[in-house]
């Protein structure tokens, strides 16, 4: 694969949240064998840690990265669980703590690396480097998800470039996505020190958990030269899911996961998609 060729429009289509429930690694599984899911993240502290790892050990041709997360569930690292026991549920703790001057460095870098090191010596080689609800952007640790994807040879980092020719159609989105825009100006910057690459544009954000099979469609209608990655969460529901969303998982509630699990493993779809010119890949290869 000649990744130098920037005239070529390479697309990776990544799951988010692999290892949160078993139902979640199966959707994930069947939209990579079906459809056009190239790639996933993992969480290494998620439920179904151990199901996803035999799903993708069994499965070469998936692409899996590290999903960091400083959220829901309970830290792998001592330094972290001392002053944590268990996660927020959210990442607003963590900028509390950034613009009081206490954001605790130390203890975040050994999560983070406590989780790539589950990963790895699980027989997992990461193709990338990402973050649950985009905790690898927040200012203040975004440096240090940079340093630890450098420390473990991870060769991408997820720090997007978001498209806007779709997300105007969700108003309520639009707040999320400049944050989003504005933490990842720093984060690139980041990346850059440790010699990571990134994607040249984000896609499905403004769709998260609502991605159906017309708005892939119209996100990919124009064909773009370079690296595009299109973001999304294709689950099946299951009373793991559910018994999550009663602990307070609330991010989840509005999630149309039929809609979307339909939608990524559609394999008419994914022949539209490379009829169209789109090569699909995962972060692996490209590196």
């Amino acid at each position: 694969m000649n990744v130098a060729d920037r005239s070529a429009c390479w697309l990776v289509v990544n799951a988010d949240d692999f290892g949160l429930t078993e139902g979640t690694n199966q959707a994930i599984l069947e939209a990579h064998q079906r459809g056009i899911v190239t790639s996933t993240s993992l969480l290494a502290n998620g439920q179904a840690f151990d199901h996803a790892v035999q799903l993708a050990l069994a499965t070469p041709t998936l692409g899996v990265g590290v999903h960091l997360t400083l959220t829901e569930g309970v830290p792998l690292s001592a330094e972290l669980r001392s002053i944590l026991p268990t996660l927020p549920l959210n990442n607003q703790p963590y900028a509390w703590m950034l613009l009081r001057g206490r954001l605790p460095r130390d203890q975040i870098r050994a999560e983070f690396v406590a989780q790539v090191q589950r990963i790895i010596a699980a027989g997992i080689t990461p193709t990338h480097l990402d973050g649950h609800k985009y905790i690898q952007l927040l200012p203040g640790i975004s440096q240090l998800a940079a340093q630890v994807a450098r420390q473990f040879n991870i060769p991408v980092m997820r720090a997007p470039r978001c498209l806007a020719d779709y997300w105007l159609q969700r108003p309520s989105r639009i707040a999320g996505l400049m944050i989003v825009q504005a933490m990842s100006v720093l984060a690139r910057r980041q990346a850059q020190r440790q010699h990571l690459r990134t994607v040249d544009r984000l896609i499905g954000f403004a769709d998260t958990g609502h991605l159906t099979a017309a708005a892939i469609r119209h996100l990919l209608a124009a064909k773009r030269s370079g690296i595009t990655e299109l973001l999304c969460h294709p689950a099946h529901r299951s009373e793991h899911l559910d018994r999550l969303y009663g602990e307070g998982y609330r991010w989840i509630a509005g999630y149309d996961f039929d809609a979307e699990t339909a939608a990524v493993s559609d394999p008419a779809l994914r022949s539209e998609v490379i009829a169209a010119g789109w090569q699909l890949t995962h972060f692996g290869a490209l590196s």
